[in-house]
């Protein structure tokens, strides 16, 4: 058990960043040399916080400098390309609700007819990903069964193939539903418990050797916005994810072929999640790409009260600019196009 963390901190971008890296002032993210770092947050069990800058790194205690030289080789590593994404862009992967109870836009796209034109529409936008859920994973939600979930999904997963644009991805927690969606076209595994749901599912992304999203979650959709609470949120969750990938690798499923995602919204009050969010760099040191999925959550309606919107877009894109300015990779949205355009502009300030 590791007795401290480190976050790299302090972010510069662009030809900054590039200048800083060659004058060894600062060092890039996941090989993306126009993200980079001149700070770390030395962070230990008991919370005790330290800042230092990484040309100081050596003049660290000896109890601290091994694991954060480890850490620091995790951050800088390059990311290994998932379906030919250019990992040093951010990646979006549009959320396609095939049911009649999600939260957002449950009864909308169920249909096959709009669940295509819908997907069309994203592509065009600028989706990288189309992410087919057919299970709401909601807060309150029942589960439903395997083939009621499958009905619901493979024959647009079957649909979305022929258009040949973009990566399908399946969220789901179920290994059967994992194992049909694939074979109907699915590349990447998104679910929402991190194979803690189904027994059977880590033998199934093992068999299948596709990438697998590792979503937390506290407790399952039906609990996990009852009272949620952590010691130390940052803690917990890196520490449930280092076990769990140790696990996973140990097993048969690559480092390379797993994305983290922290859980927006999944077990997690306002504070947690804004807690998530603002410091999510915490999480590059596992050596694996990072996704938020912040969009249109609760936590945005909570913060805004009488003024909150439908859409959320506002909230929603605060969100992923805090995350892509840590050089978060991964974004799972619903409004591509006001996304991508955000983070258009985003980066064309960075250039400046």
């Amino acid at each position: 058990m590791r007795s401290v963390y480190v976050r790299p901190c302090n972010f510069v971008h662009g030809k900054h960043a590039t200048f800083l890296i060659q004058k060894k002032q600062a060092l890039p993210i996941c090989g993306n040399r126009s993200i980079a770092f001149t700070h770390l947050e030395i962070i230990t069990k008991k919370n005790k916080i330290q800042f230092t800058t990484i040309s100081q790194v050596n003049n660290l205690s000896k109890q601290y400098q091994k694991q954060v030289q480890l850490d620091l080789k995790q951050i800088q590593k390059k990311r290994t390309s998932i379906g030919k994404l250019n990992m040093d862009q951010p990646i979006l992967m549009g959320v396609l609700n095939v049911t009649p109870d999600s939260f957002s836009d449950g009864g909308k796209f169920n249909k096959l007819n709009k669940a295509l034109q819908h997907t069309k529409q994203m592509i065009q936008d600028g989706a990288h990903i189309i992410d087919v859920g057919g299970e709401s994973t909601r807060p309150g939600a029942k589960l439903i069964s395997v083939k009621e979930e499958c009905n619901r999904v493979i024959k647009v997963i079957q649909k979305i193939k022929k258009i040949k644009s973009c990566l399908i991805s399946i969220d789901t927690r179920k290994s059967q539903v994992m194992k049909q969606a694939a074979k109907a076209g699915a590349t990447i595994i998104n679910d929402v418990s991190a194979l803690d749901f189904d027994p059977q599912s880590e033998q199934v992304v093992i068999d299948l050797k596709k990438p697998i999203i590792l979503n937390h979650s506290q407790g399952t959709p039906e609990t996990m916005q009852k009272n949620p609470t952590y010691q130390n949120v940052l803690i917990e969750i890196y520490d449930y994810f280092e076990n769990k990938i140790k696990q996973l690798e140990k097993k048969g499923i690559p480092r390379k072929h797993i994305i983290v995602d922290p859980g927006i919204g999944f077990g997690k009050n306002v504070q947690h999640n804004l807690t998530l969010m603002r410091h999510v760099s915490f999480f590059h040191s596992l050596g694996c790409p990072l996704m938020l999925g912040p969009s249109r959550k609760s936590f945005i309606g909570k913060i805004m009260g009488k003024k909150d919107s439908i859409s959320r877009i506002g909230g929603t894109i605060s969100a992923v600019i805090i995350g892509a300015n840590q050089g978060v990779q991964f974004f799972r949205v619903h409004d591509i196009k006001e996304i991508n355009e955000a983070l258009t502009i985003n980066q064309a300030l960075h250039t400046i």
